[in-house]
């Protein structure tokens, strides 16, 4: 069985560099909210990039959808997509529901899904 190739990572990125240490800052590929490493010491840029992208992966999501790498602002966590792809809206009363709420401000309906509802 060929292991699982994981998606590319975003290409937003700054690096700075001082002699073998690498620090880089990764974006949201829809905002400009970022992340920057800790500070990586590496044979090459190569290999400092792999562990900068490794250590930054823990921060940010990735949409199945469109394939765009996103910051917990940005990202569904109920539909596992950026919000671009799916937002965050009731499906009962169609108010905006905010990053973390369970429930509808407006109307009350739970935002999350259980197990029986998404086998249904």
């Amino acid at each position: 069985m060929t292991p699982k190739k994981t998606a590319d990572f975003t290409a937003k990125c700054r690096v700075f560099r001082d002699g073998d240490v690498y620090q880089y800052t990764f974006f949201c590929d829809i905002c400009e909210n970022g992340y920057t490493t800790s500070p990586v010491q590496a044979s090459g840029p190569g290999e400092a990039q792999a562990l900068a992208e490794a250590e930054a992966r823990l921060h940010f999501n990735w949409c199945r959808r469109c394939r765009r790498w996103v910051c917990d602002e940005h990202f569904n966590e109920n539909q596992m997509m950026c919000t671009d792809c799916a937002p965050r809206i009731c499906l009962h009363c169609g108010a905006e529901i905010l990053r973390g709420d369970q429930f509808c401000t407006r109307c009350g309906t739970p935002q999350y899904e259980t197990t029986k509802e998404r086998m249904e």
